[in-house]
C-alpha cells in the first residue's frame, strides 16, 4: 500500500508524541511504501526557518523524511499535491489535519489519522486492503 505523507504526519511524532509510522505499520500489518510530495518537503523546509519552537521541530522531521522517496514537484500548493497524488498513485494519505482528512475522505482517498491516546486509525482503507 503506497501512504503519501502530509507535513503534519511528520511533526506529529515529535509535536505531540504520535508516530504515524508505526501506527499505520501496526495497523496495517507492515506492508507499506511511504512517499513524500516535493510540496510536503518545502513545506518543512519552511518551518524549518520559522519561529523558533517549530522550526526545531521541523528540522527533525527533516532528518526523517530523509529516509523517504520524494515525488517531483506538482507546481501545486501542498494539499491540492497531496489530493493529485493520491489519484494519480491511488494511495492513501497520512496527515492530521482534519480539515484535509475531509476533503480526502469526501474524495473517496483512504487516509490515517490520530484518533487519541498515541493511536492511529485508518478511513477508507478497505478497498486498498483488498488490492494489496
Amino acid at each position: 500500500m503506497i501512504v503519501l505523507l502530509d507535513s503534519s504526519a511528520l511533526l506529529a511524532p515529535f509535536e505531540t508524541g504520535v508516530d504515524f509510522i508505526r501506527g499505520m505499520v501496526e495497523l496495517v500489518g507492515g506492508d507499506l511504501k511511504l512517499m513524500l510530495p516535493f510540496e510536503t518537503l518545502v513545506e518543512l523546509k519552511m518551518l524549518s526557518m520559522g519561529k523558533p519552537k517549530i522550526s526545531g521541530i521541523a528540522r527533525l522531521a527533516l532528518e526523517v523524511a530523509k529516509c523517504i522517496k520524494v515525488l517531483p514537484p506538482t507546481g501545486m500548493i501542498c494539499d491540492d499535491a497531496l489530493v493529485f497524488l493520491a489519484k494519480t498513485y491511488k494511495s492513501a494519505v497520512a496527515t492530521a489535519d482534519s480539515v484535509l482528512r475531509k476533503r480526502l475522505r469526501t474524495l473517496a482517498i483512504p487516509v490515517f489519522y490520530p484518533a487519541g491516546e498515541g493511536r492511529i486509525m485508518g478511513a477508507g482503507l478497505g478497498e486498498m486492503m483488498r488490492t494489496v
